[in-house]
């Protein structure tokens, strides 16, 4: 009788160690992985982030960000390619700004189309010959932000939209080069009917051979204007043909200085007129 009572207690101590083991919750995937969830809504656009500091960004200086300055944007250019390094580009509809981070491969998670949110307390703000950018200090200048630092200060938002979450170019031509302010620069926009003047069926975008520092210089030229194009020879393009005749071009006019420069995150961007 003793060993019977024994057997059933044993039942009941497994059956209940079996319920147990059944009865824990379901694990909640509800924190993204990576970034600070803890970052509240935007309360500044970039426009007026960059309008705020306009007097440090046009001299060429650099600002510790103290305020509570939360902004949101969409990232329209990023390192993917391999043409542009140690930096993405956002734009929230309002302007862009670029995001200088000292890693590499940023694109894994800041990839094109997705939506971001930095708090921008203790971060730095500048310009680097004259163009805004967020970051880190370097030098006394504006530079990279540390890689560690980064994902304190940014939360992802859904997932990346190849529609770029609504947020469009703004289309220019000839006319905004004459009447345009740097001052407003970064901006994301798309040049149409342009070409590149050293294309002749046979030119490569970035070959090693006539690079200085990694970089080739060329030029785009829409009507009468040029405009400088910085091409990495570490571009997964690097060595392709530049394509002859008239396209459309989607990217980001940036400046040094008094100089008109564009940022290309990839040839996609690039469409012929028949496309």
């Amino acid at each position: 009788m003793k060993t019977l009572k024994n057997i059933f207690i044993l039942g009941i101590s497994l059956f209940m160690s079996v319920s147990c083991m059944n009865d824990f919750d379901e694990p909640e995937f509800k924190t993204p992985p990576f970034g600070n969830n803890a970052i509240g809504e935007a309360n500044t656009t970039i426009a007026q982030l960059k309008e705020k500091y306009a007097t440090t960004i046009s001299s060429s200086g650099v600002e510790e960000i103290t305020d509570d300055i939360i902004i949101e944007g969409v990232v329209v250019a990023n390192d993917e390619s391999g043409n542009i390094y140690k930096q993405f580009v956002i734009d929230d509809g309002t302007g862009s700004i670029i995001v200088g981070v000292n890693d590499v491969g940023l694109y894994a998670v800041m990839a094109r189309g997705q939506k971001i949110l930095i708090d921008c307390k203790g971060l730095h703000v500048g310009g680097y010959g004259q163009l805004a950018q967020i970051g880190g200090l370097y030098n006394g200048s504006i530079g990279r932000m540390n890689k560690f630092t980064f994902p304190l200060h940014v939360k992802l938002e859904g997932t990346p939209s190849p529609e770029m979450h609504g947020i469009e170019p703004l289309v220019i031509d000839e006319t905004f080069f004459t009447n345009a302010n740097k001052a407003t620069l970064p901006r994301y926009v798309r040049m149409n009917n342009v070409h590149f003047e050293e294309a002749d069926g046979t030119e490569l975008y970035a070959p090693e051979d006539i690079a200085y520092n990694n970089v080739v210089e060329r030029t785009i030229k829409i009507g009468n204007t040029r405009v400088l194009f910085r091409f990495s020879t570490y571009a997964d393009f690097a060595n392709e043909v530049m394509p002859q005749g008239n396209f459309d071009i989607t990217g980001v006019l940036t400046r040094y200085r008094d100089y008109w420069q564009f940022m290309l995150s990839s040839t996609n961007d690039i469409k012929s007129e028949n496309e």
